[in-house]
């Protein structure tokens, strides 16, 4: 029956698929396709996901209003929203992100989906700080205290462009962030985890709605 639903046409440009998984978490999303057993959702901005078409309980389409034709502010035109939303954290997020070629918007999106830019933030696995590294990761990247806010961004912002390398495509990079490496290379995509799927989603929607853009992720170091 699931499969059947979801042969039904992708909704019109000015609408969204709010997507509720068995797990009974929801995803926001441009549109739903079916591939064999899977459903592919592509994300809005770009990109996609592959969940089982089992794990998915339903979805409703969401009107959005009309589109605003004003044009953006000058500050939003010069990169003010990720800077905004960073607030004090932002001359650290820029750093870093010159420093690794990155989009000062991803690592931004990053920190609001890991801890809601608490500092202080641990997690229940034991991620620590800003961009919750794990105490290996911490390690790995020679981080000696978690806690303090440069030495977290540096080293997730190192570990991020670690896995943009590695693997190639920012949906993977985030999924072995999230989920660590080694379950990227063992499900060869991003790992069928609900936390992990719904990272993903989160990270690439704020990396949107912050002025980053994923065709557009490097910058120049």
């Amino acid at each position: 029956m699931i499969l059947g639903l979801l042969l039904v046409a992708p909704g019109p440009l000015d609408a969204a698929e709010i997507v509720k998984l068995t797990s009974g978490q929801t995803l926001r999303v441009a549109s739903i396709h079916p591939v064999g057993n899977q459903v592919e959702l592509r994300l809005e901005g770009g990109g996609s996901l592959q969940v089982p078409a089992d794990r998915v309980q339903g979805w409703f389409t969401e009107r959005r209003p009309d589109k605003i034709t004003t044009p953006p502010a000058p500050a939003l035109r010069a990169g003010g929203a990720w800077r905004q939303r960073a607030g004090q954290y932002a001359p650290m997020i820029e750093t870093a992100s010159r420093r690794y070629g990155l989009h000062p918007a991803l690592l931004t999106s990053m920190a609001e989906v890991e801890s809601a830019f608490d500092p202080r933030a641990v997690s229940p696995k034991g991620a620590m700080g800003l961009l919750q590294l794990m105490p290996a990761t911490a390690e790995r990247f020679g981080v000696q205290d978690a806690f303090d806010v440069t030495q977290n961004i540096e080293a997730g912002a190192r570990y991020i462009d670690w896995l943009l390398d590695r693997f190639g495509t920012v949906e993977l990079a985030l999924a072995g962030y999230n989920a660590g490496e080694g379950a990227v290379d063992r499900y060869q995509d991003i790992p069928p985890y609900p936390e992990t799927e719904n990272y993903v989603v989160k990270v690439l929607n704020g990396l949107d709605r912050l002025g980053g853009s994923r065709e557009d992720l490097r910058i120049a170091r």
